[in-house]
């Protein structure tokens, strides 16, 4: 699924994003891997630009209970939780129809605070995502990455 996402340009990707639904929190319950999709220059940009906001080693997200999520990163050679996310349906910033939005709150470090992740079901097993700034000028844009169920 993601070598044929990453060769869909930034809008391509945008745009399939706006043709899909959010997933259930039944369906999201558990683990999932991410890969960054899309054009190379933004799979190259997006792990050192990752890294540099205060997730290095970022393996994916891991959905609790409804209305929580937690990112995954590998640090020390052992997997570490980390940023505790609230997730809800709500609105998108992006074209206002429904997401699973993925929000870090206020009190989180710089950029997080600031940041959305919005997810939309592309089938049983695999989320996509994009990460959305929610700043004046920036919410139209979103960079988008793939989480694939990593199944036991």
């Amino acid at each position: 699924m993601s070598s044929r996402l990453s060769e869909l340009s930034l809008g391509s990707l945008q745009t399939l994003f706006e043709t899909l639904h959010p997933p259930s929190f039944a369906l999201c319950h558990g683990n999932f891997r991410a890969d960054f999709i899309g054009p190379a220059w933004l799979r190259m940009t997006a792990p050192p630009a990752i890294a540099a906001s205060g997730l290095r080693g970022w393996r994916g997200k891991c959905f609790l209970e409804a209305g929580q999520a937690v990112n995954r990163v590998m640090r020390g050679g052992r997997e570490e939780q980390v940023l505790p996310m609230t997730a809800a349906i709500r609105p998108s910033l992006r074209d206002d129809t429904p997401v699973l939005a993925l929000t870090y709150g206020a009190s989180s470090p710089l950029p997080w605070r600031f940041v959305c992740d919005e997810v939309r079901q592309l089938d049983e097993d695999h989320l996509l995502a994009m990460t959305v700034i929610d700043l004046p000028g920036l919410r139209r844009l979103g960079f988008p990455f793939l989480l694939t169920r990593e199944r036991p």
